[in-house]
């Protein structure tokens, strides 16, 4: 009786270890695993270019599979590296006219506009003339020579790191593009035969929520940019387009991200408003009512997203609960960081496919 017992928790015991022994290895190489998984999306999404240029072109016939694997994977690295070197010199030239700002001047300006709301502001129990005092000294932190120069240098410093993971990234997808059937082979090969029906019921499902997924963040980005920038132009502020895209790229990172955003757009903003009605006075406007403009047009920005654009592109694409998707992004980026937030969802997503086809084996069987 007692052997009896022992068994089937001896048997849990092992099993526990197993998973353990599993997620510590797993966890030791989550970068390979980070660099799998973005090799994999880039070859679901490219896989239709490929396609293309296989059957629908002569060139491509002519240079085979591995040719046009190639081919796809250079042109998704050229019209990244068209989007990087036009935005990110433009990005760079936002920032660094704001270590030209005075801000004493600055804070000055809006100071005799902020004594309007001295009245209300006390009532509060806040001290206007510190929370000035402290504004500015963050400004001049934030934006000093210094700051700029050490987060450029830090940025050179991981430029190593982000070339290892670009190479890795690009020979891993290589293949992936080349041979579709290569995840799929790897996923049967260690799979026992008695459950290849199983992930064959699977991979198109995975393909095509990874898909719309894919194309519902980009209706998502493109929305937000476009709303900013209208917002943004019609308010006055220049370089509208770039601070508009930094702020919807940002809003990939999930309730991080739109907050970086918006404080980045606001600074930005407020600094072009400020430094242009100084080199042409009659372009001056009201600085604090500006301030006001552009952080309504975030905050509806902002909920608009939340309460119109997320639950559709979630609902269509995942299915998932918002409370499911908060602690799935919560707790992917308590383990994986930033780049854990990003691919959360989709991973989630796949994950569902995986668990839901084997519930519907149990039950069938």
């Amino acid at each position: 009786m007692k052997n009896f017992e022992f068994q089937p928790f001896a048997k849990a015991c092992i099993q526990l270890l197993a998973f353990a022994a599993l997620g510590y290895a797993l966890w030791r190489v989550k970068g390979v695993i980070v660099y799998a998984g973005i090799s994999l999306y880039i070859s679901v999404l490219g896989r239709p270019l490929f396609k293309i240029l296989q059957f629908k072109t002569p060139l491509g016939k002519y240079v085979g599979k591995t040719g046009n694997a190639a081919l796809t994977l250079l042109t998704i690295a050229a019209v990244l590296s068209g989007i990087v070197t036009w935005f990110f010199p433009l990005l760079i030239k936002e920032f660094s006219f704001l270590s030209t700002i005075e801000y004493d001047r600055l804070i000055a300006s809006l100071e005799e506009e902020w004594n309007q709301l001295d009245a209300i502001l006390a009532s509060f129990g806040i001290n206007s003339q510190a929370e000035l005092e402290q504004i500015n000294n963050s400004l001049q932190e934030f934006a000093s020579v210094d700051a700029i120069s050490d987060a450029l240098s830090g940025l050179i410093g991981s430029m190593g790191n982000v070339i290892i993971g670009l190479f890795s990234i690009s020979f891993i997808s290589f293949f992936l593009i080349r041979e579709q059937e290569l995840a799929h082979r790897f996923i049967d090969y260690i799979t026992p035969k008695k459950h290849h029906a199983k992930i064959d019921k699977m991979v198109p499902g995975i393909k095509r929520v990874v898909t719309r997924y894919s194309f519902g963040i980009l209706i998502q980005i493109t929305l937000i940019f476009l709303l900013l920038s209208l917002g943004m132009s019609l308010i006055g502020v220049q370089g509208a387009v770039v601070l508009a895209l930094t702020a919807a790229v940002f809003n990939l990172v999930p309730y991080v991200g739109p907050l970086i955003g918006a404080s980045l757009g606001i600074l930005l903003g407020i600094g072009q408003l400020y430094t242009t009605g100084l080199s042409d006075p009659a372009t001056s406007v009201n600085l604090l009512q500006s301030l006001y403009l552009l952080f309504g047009l975030f905050a509806v920005v902002q909920l608009l997203d939340n309460i119109v654009f997320q639950p559709i592109i979630f609902s269509n694409s995942v299915g998932a609960h918002p409370l499911e998707i908060f602690l799935v992004i919560s707790v992917a980026g308590t383990l994986l960081g930033v780049g854990g937030m990003i691919f959360a969802v989709p991973a989630y997503s796949i994950l569902r496919i995986v668990i839901n086809t084997i519930r519907e084996g149990w039950e069938a069987s």
